[in-house]
Protein backbone atom coordinates (compact mmCIF):
# COMPACT_ATOMS: atom_id res chain seq x y z
CA UNK A 1 0.00 0.00 0.00
CA UNK A 2 0.86 3.98 -0.13
CA UNK A 3 0.26 6.89 1.60
CA UNK A 4 -0.41 10.28 0.10
CA UNK A 5 -0.37 13.14 2.40
CA UNK A 6 0.05 13.23 6.11
CA UNK A 7 -2.30 16.09 7.03
CA UNK A 8 -5.50 13.62 8.58
CA UNK A 9 -5.61 10.34 10.27
CA UNK A 10 -2.67 8.51 9.52
CA UNK A 11 -2.46 6.83 12.38
CA UNK A 12 -5.50 5.03 11.38
CA UNK A 13 -3.12 3.24 8.93
CA UNK A 14 0.03 2.88 10.98
CA UNK A 15 -2.19 0.98 13.50
CA UNK A 16 -3.58 -1.42 11.17
CA UNK A 17 -0.83 -2.36 9.53
CA UNK A 18 0.41 -3.76 12.69
CA UNK A 19 -2.31 -6.24 12.70
CA UNK A 20 -2.23 -7.13 8.72
CA UNK A 21 1.24 -8.91 8.45
CA UNK A 22 0.43 -9.67 4.47
CA UNK A 23 -0.36 -5.73 4.29
CA UNK A 24 3.43 -3.38 4.04
CA UNK A 25 3.87 0.56 2.87
CA UNK A 26 5.40 0.69 -0.16
CA UNK A 27 5.82 4.25 -0.88
CA UNK A 28 4.56 7.87 0.34
CA UNK A 29 3.80 11.29 -1.15
CA UNK A 30 2.65 14.34 -0.62
CA UNK A 31 -0.48 15.69 -1.78
CA UNK A 32 0.78 19.24 -2.98
CA UNK A 33 4.34 20.68 -3.23
CA UNK A 34 3.27 22.64 -0.18
CA UNK A 35 2.80 20.10 2.13
CA UNK A 36 4.95 19.85 5.28
CA UNK A 37 6.13 15.94 4.57
CA UNK A 38 8.17 15.63 7.73
CA UNK A 39 5.86 13.18 8.94
CA UNK A 40 6.45 11.00 5.54
CA UNK A 41 9.73 10.82 5.39
CA UNK A 42 9.85 9.47 8.85
CA UNK A 43 7.32 6.75 7.32
CA UNK A 44 10.00 6.60 4.08
CA UNK A 45 13.19 5.99 6.07
CA UNK A 46 11.62 2.72 6.87
CA UNK A 47 13.27 -0.33 4.76
CA UNK A 48 11.67 -1.03 1.79
CA UNK A 49 9.87 2.38 1.33
CA UNK A 50 10.30 4.70 -0.96
CA UNK A 51 9.87 8.69 -0.99
CA UNK A 52 7.84 10.69 -4.12
CA UNK A 53 7.70 14.22 -4.34
CA UNK A 54 4.58 13.79 -7.10
CA UNK A 55 1.71 11.47 -5.83
CA UNK A 56 1.45 10.87 -9.90
CA UNK A 57 4.82 9.55 -10.12
CA UNK A 58 4.03 7.27 -7.19
CA UNK A 59 0.53 5.99 -8.87
CA UNK A 60 2.52 5.86 -12.17
CA UNK A 61 5.68 3.30 -10.58
CA UNK A 62 4.45 1.66 -7.65
CA UNK A 63 1.18 0.62 -8.44
CA UNK A 64 0.14 0.03 -4.99
CA UNK A 65 -2.54 -2.47 -4.55
CA UNK A 66 -4.24 0.30 -1.45
CA UNK A 67 -3.94 4.12 -0.94
CA UNK A 68 -4.38 6.15 1.66
CA UNK A 69 -5.21 9.42 0.60
CA UNK A 70 -4.91 11.92 3.64
CA UNK A 71 -3.51 15.61 2.52
CA UNK A 72 -4.73 18.72 2.50
CA UNK A 73 -8.94 18.67 2.63
CA UNK A 74 -9.72 20.10 -0.66
CA UNK A 75 -7.47 17.44 -2.60
CA UNK A 76 -9.32 14.45 -1.12
CA UNK A 77 -11.33 14.29 -3.93
CA UNK A 78 -8.60 14.92 -6.93
CA UNK A 79 -5.92 12.23 -5.06
CA UNK A 80 -8.74 9.83 -4.58
CA UNK A 81 -9.75 9.80 -8.05
CA UNK A 82 -6.51 9.40 -9.28
CA UNK A 83 -5.81 6.63 -7.51
CA UNK A 84 -9.03 4.85 -8.24
CA UNK A 85 -7.92 5.63 -12.26
CA UNK A 86 -4.59 4.47 -11.38
CA UNK A 87 -6.59 1.14 -10.24
CA UNK A 88 -6.01 1.23 -6.35
CA UNK A 89 -8.39 0.50 -3.99
CA UNK A 90 -8.80 4.07 -2.06
CA UNK A 91 -8.99 4.52 1.65
CA UNK A 92 -9.52 8.12 2.13
CA UNK A 93 -9.51 10.84 5.10
CA UNK A 94 -13.23 12.89 5.91
CA UNK A 95 -15.00 14.70 3.86
CA UNK A 96 -14.73 12.39 0.49
CA UNK A 97 -14.48 15.51 -1.40
CA UNK A 98 -15.78 19.63 -0.09
CA UNK A 99 -17.56 20.33 -2.56
CA UNK A 100 -20.84 17.97 -4.59
CA UNK A 101 -19.14 18.38 -7.63
CA UNK A 102 -16.40 17.03 -6.85
CA UNK A 103 -17.69 14.06 -4.86
CA UNK A 104 -19.78 13.77 -7.91
CA UNK A 105 -16.11 12.78 -9.71
CA UNK A 106 -15.37 10.23 -6.55
CA UNK A 107 -18.70 8.58 -7.08
CA UNK A 108 -18.40 8.37 -11.01
CA UNK A 109 -14.78 7.05 -10.74
CA UNK A 110 -15.75 4.50 -7.84
CA UNK A 111 -18.22 3.05 -10.64
CA UNK A 112 -16.23 2.94 -13.40
CA UNK A 113 -13.12 1.62 -11.87
CA UNK A 114 -14.84 -0.85 -9.75
CA UNK A 115 -12.20 -0.59 -6.77
CA UNK A 116 -13.23 -0.13 -3.41
CA UNK A 117 -13.53 2.73 -1.68
CA UNK A 118 -13.29 3.41 2.39
CA UNK A 119 -13.51 6.34 4.64
CA UNK A 120 -11.46 7.44 7.93
CA UNK A 121 -14.35 7.73 10.31
CA UNK A 122 -13.53 5.76 13.33
CA UNK A 123 -16.41 5.77 15.70
CA UNK A 124 -17.70 2.60 14.33
CA UNK A 125 -14.98 0.55 15.85
CA UNK A 126 -15.15 2.36 19.18
CA UNK A 127 -17.23 -0.21 21.29
CA UNK A 128 -19.68 2.12 23.52
CA UNK A 129 -20.70 3.30 19.82
CA UNK A 130 -20.54 -0.48 18.32
CA UNK A 131 -22.57 -1.86 21.11
CA UNK A 132 -25.41 1.03 20.98
CA UNK A 133 -25.81 -0.36 17.37
CA UNK A 134 -26.14 -3.93 18.59
CA UNK A 135 -28.77 -2.58 21.84
CA UNK A 136 -30.66 -1.09 18.75
CA UNK A 137 -31.01 -3.14 16.36
CA UNK A 138 -31.61 -5.71 19.32
CA UNK A 139 -34.93 -3.80 19.89
CA UNK A 140 -33.54 -2.36 23.34
CA UNK A 141 -35.11 0.99 23.33
CA UNK A 142 -38.35 0.54 20.74
CA UNK A 143 -38.66 2.54 17.76
CA UNK A 144 -35.81 5.33 17.38
CA UNK A 145 -37.35 8.81 17.62
CA UNK A 146 -35.19 11.15 19.03
CA UNK A 147 -31.55 11.56 18.81
CA UNK A 148 -28.84 13.98 20.33
CA UNK A 149 -25.50 13.72 19.70
CA UNK A 150 -22.26 16.30 20.38
CA UNK A 151 -18.82 16.88 19.23
CA UNK A 152 -17.07 19.22 20.91
CA UNK A 153 -12.98 19.95 19.95
CA UNK A 154 -10.55 21.81 21.45
CA UNK A 155 -9.53 24.40 18.71
CA UNK A 156 -5.64 24.24 19.51
CA UNK A 157 -3.27 25.54 17.20
CA UNK A 158 -4.44 24.49 13.63
CA UNK A 159 -2.85 24.42 9.88
CA UNK A 160 -2.70 27.15 7.56
CA UNK A 161 -4.96 25.52 5.67
CA UNK A 162 -7.71 25.35 8.11
CA UNK A 163 -7.73 29.14 7.86
CA UNK A 164 -9.56 29.42 4.76
CA UNK A 165 -13.37 27.51 3.43
CA UNK A 166 -11.73 27.00 0.07
CA UNK A 167 -9.04 24.44 2.01
CA UNK A 168 -10.90 23.54 4.97
CA UNK A 169 -14.23 22.79 4.30
CA UNK A 170 -15.78 24.04 7.33
CA UNK A 171 -16.91 22.25 10.32
CA UNK A 172 -19.71 20.20 9.70
CA UNK A 173 -18.15 18.20 7.10
CA UNK A 174 -15.02 17.75 9.05
CA UNK A 175 -15.89 17.38 12.59
CA UNK A 176 -20.02 17.05 11.82
CA UNK A 177 -19.55 14.60 9.77
CA UNK A 178 -18.99 12.15 12.81
CA UNK A 179 -21.85 12.75 14.43
CA UNK A 180 -24.17 12.11 11.18
CA UNK A 181 -22.53 8.95 10.49
CA UNK A 182 -22.60 7.13 13.73
CA UNK A 183 -26.45 8.96 14.25
CA UNK A 184 -27.55 7.18 11.28
CA UNK A 185 -25.44 4.04 11.96
CA UNK A 186 -26.78 3.69 15.39
CA UNK A 187 -30.29 4.41 14.80
CA UNK A 188 -30.89 2.92 11.76
CA UNK A 189 -32.85 5.68 10.82
CA UNK A 190 -31.88 7.78 7.16
CA UNK A 191 -32.12 11.81 7.28
CA UNK A 192 -34.57 12.84 4.77
CA UNK A 193 -33.89 16.97 4.81
CA UNK A 194 -31.32 19.16 7.16
CA UNK A 195 -32.28 22.62 8.58
CA UNK A 196 -28.74 24.12 10.05
CA UNK A 197 -26.69 26.64 11.23
CA UNK A 198 -23.04 27.59 11.93
CA UNK A 199 -21.28 30.51 13.15
CA UNK A 200 -18.39 32.81 13.18
CA UNK A 201 -17.62 34.82 16.58
CA UNK A 202 -14.07 34.29 17.55
CA UNK A 203 -10.55 34.00 16.17
CA UNK A 204 -10.59 36.17 13.24
CA UNK A 205 -7.43 34.65 12.36
CA UNK A 206 -8.98 31.57 11.00
CA UNK A 207 -12.10 33.31 9.19
CA UNK A 208 -13.01 30.40 6.92
CA UNK A 209 -13.57 27.86 10.33
CA UNK A 210 -16.36 28.51 12.09
CA UNK A 211 -16.67 28.50 15.94
CA UNK A 212 -20.21 25.89 16.29
CA UNK A 213 -22.83 24.37 14.38
CA UNK A 214 -25.89 22.92 14.64
CA UNK A 215 -28.15 21.20 12.62
CA UNK A 216 -31.52 19.38 13.05
CA UNK A 217 -32.60 16.66 10.88
CA UNK A 218 -36.23 14.80 10.00
CA UNK A 219 -35.89 11.01 10.01
CA UNK A 220 -37.32 8.88 7.60
CA UNK A 221 -39.46 6.98 10.41
CA UNK A 222 -41.25 11.07 11.18
CA UNK A 223 -38.54 10.99 14.12
CA UNK A 224 -35.88 14.00 14.54
CA UNK A 225 -32.32 14.45 15.50
CA UNK A 226 -30.15 17.42 16.71
CA UNK A 227 -26.11 17.49 16.32
CA UNK A 228 -24.12 19.98 17.62
CA UNK A 229 -20.59 20.68 17.08
CA UNK A 230 -17.97 23.19 18.21
CA UNK A 231 -14.46 24.17 18.42
CA UNK A 232 -15.10 25.71 22.02
CA UNK A 233 -14.26 23.03 24.00
CA UNK A 234 -11.64 24.81 27.04
CA UNK A 235 -8.14 24.16 27.02
CA UNK A 236 -8.60 22.69 30.78
CA UNK A 237 -10.40 20.23 29.59
CA UNK A 238 -9.66 16.47 30.19
CA UNK A 239 -9.81 15.23 27.09
CA UNK A 240 -9.22 16.76 23.52
CA UNK A 241 -12.73 15.78 22.32
CA UNK A 242 -16.60 15.08 23.97
CA UNK A 243 -18.41 12.87 22.36
CA UNK A 244 -22.41 12.04 22.92
CA UNK A 245 -24.94 10.48 21.75
CA UNK A 246 -28.94 10.77 23.13
CA UNK A 247 -31.03 8.38 21.71
CA UNK A 248 -35.25 7.47 22.47
CA UNK A 249 -37.89 5.22 21.69
CA UNK A 250 -40.75 4.13 22.64
CA UNK A 251 -39.18 1.43 25.27
CA UNK A 252 -36.27 2.93 26.30
CA UNK A 253 -33.22 5.29 26.17
CA UNK A 254 -29.59 5.35 25.55
CA UNK A 255 -26.61 7.55 26.33
CA UNK A 256 -23.03 7.54 25.53
CA UNK A 257 -20.42 9.93 26.79
CA UNK A 258 -17.25 9.26 25.86
CA UNK A 259 -16.29 6.06 26.61
CA UNK A 260 -19.47 4.65 28.42
CA UNK A 261 -22.76 3.79 27.44
CA UNK A 262 -25.80 3.68 29.78
CA UNK A 263 -29.11 1.89 28.55
CA UNK A 264 -32.55 3.10 30.60
CA UNK A 265 -35.45 1.13 30.67
CA UNK A 266 -38.04 -0.58 32.22
CA UNK A 267 -35.86 -2.08 34.26
CA UNK A 268 -34.45 1.00 35.05
CA UNK A 269 -30.85 2.29 34.72
CA UNK A 270 -27.58 0.44 34.20
CA UNK A 271 -24.33 0.57 32.67
CA UNK A 272 -23.54 -1.27 29.81
CA UNK A 273 -19.70 -2.75 29.30
CA UNK A 274 -18.65 -2.13 25.75
CA UNK A 275 -17.55 -4.54 23.22
CA UNK A 276 -14.78 -3.98 21.15
CA UNK A 277 -14.75 -5.02 17.30
CA UNK A 278 -12.44 -7.38 15.95
CA UNK A 279 -10.39 -5.15 13.85
CA UNK A 280 -10.28 -1.77 13.78
CA UNK A 281 -10.53 1.12 10.70
CA UNK A 282 -8.33 0.70 8.01
CA UNK A 283 -7.49 -3.35 9.39
CA UNK A 284 -11.03 -3.70 8.20
CA UNK A 285 -11.04 -2.10 5.28
CA UNK A 286 -7.35 -3.37 3.70
CA UNK A 287 -9.42 -7.20 5.02
CA UNK A 288 -12.25 -6.14 2.45
CA UNK A 289 -9.72 -5.50 -0.23
CA UNK A 290 -8.08 -8.76 0.38
CA UNK A 291 -11.27 -10.94 0.52
CA UNK A 292 -14.40 -9.35 -1.48
CA UNK A 293 -16.46 -11.48 1.17
CA UNK A 294 -15.07 -9.41 4.11
CA UNK A 295 -17.55 -6.66 4.19
CA UNK A 296 -16.50 -3.82 5.93
CA UNK A 297 -18.05 -1.74 8.34
CA UNK A 298 -18.64 1.37 5.98
CA UNK A 299 -19.27 0.50 2.43
CA UNK A 300 -18.27 2.36 -0.69
CA UNK A 301 -21.92 3.81 -1.02
CA UNK A 302 -21.95 4.83 2.99
CA UNK A 303 -19.03 6.77 2.51
CA UNK A 304 -20.26 8.67 -0.38
CA UNK A 305 -23.78 8.83 1.33
CA UNK A 306 -22.61 10.63 4.69
CA UNK A 307 -20.43 12.72 2.79
CA UNK A 308 -23.30 14.12 0.83
CA UNK A 309 -25.24 14.62 4.35
CA UNK A 310 -22.48 16.64 5.37
CA UNK A 311 -22.01 19.13 2.71
CA UNK A 312 -25.56 19.52 2.20
CA UNK A 313 -26.21 20.21 5.94
CA UNK A 314 -23.32 23.15 5.15
CA UNK A 315 -25.52 24.07 2.32
CA UNK A 316 -28.39 24.39 4.11
CA UNK A 317 -26.20 26.18 6.71
CA UNK A 318 -24.93 29.02 4.36
CA UNK A 319 -28.21 29.69 3.01
CA UNK A 320 -30.56 29.55 6.23
CA UNK A 321 -32.68 26.94 3.72
CA UNK A 322 -34.02 23.75 4.49
CA UNK A 323 -32.20 21.01 2.37
CA UNK A 324 -33.55 17.83 1.22
CA UNK A 325 -31.42 15.05 1.68
CA UNK A 326 -33.32 12.01 -0.49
Amino acid sequence: MALIGGAGHVGYVTEGLKVLPEASLCAVAPGCPEEDISLLQCLGAAPGVTVHADYRDLLDRERPDIVAVSPFYHLHAEVAVAALQAGAAVYCEKPLALTLESLARVRAAVASSGRPLGIMLNYRYLPAFLTARRLVAAGAIGTPTVGYAQKSYKRGRRPDFYRQRSTFGGIIPWVGIHAIDFTRWISGCEMVSVDARHVKLHHPEYPGMEDAATCQYALDNGGSAVLSFDFLRPPGAPSHGDDRLRLVGDRGALEIRGDRLELIDAEGAREVAPEAPPLGPFADFAESVRDPGHACAISAGEALRVTEIALRSRDAADSGQRQALV
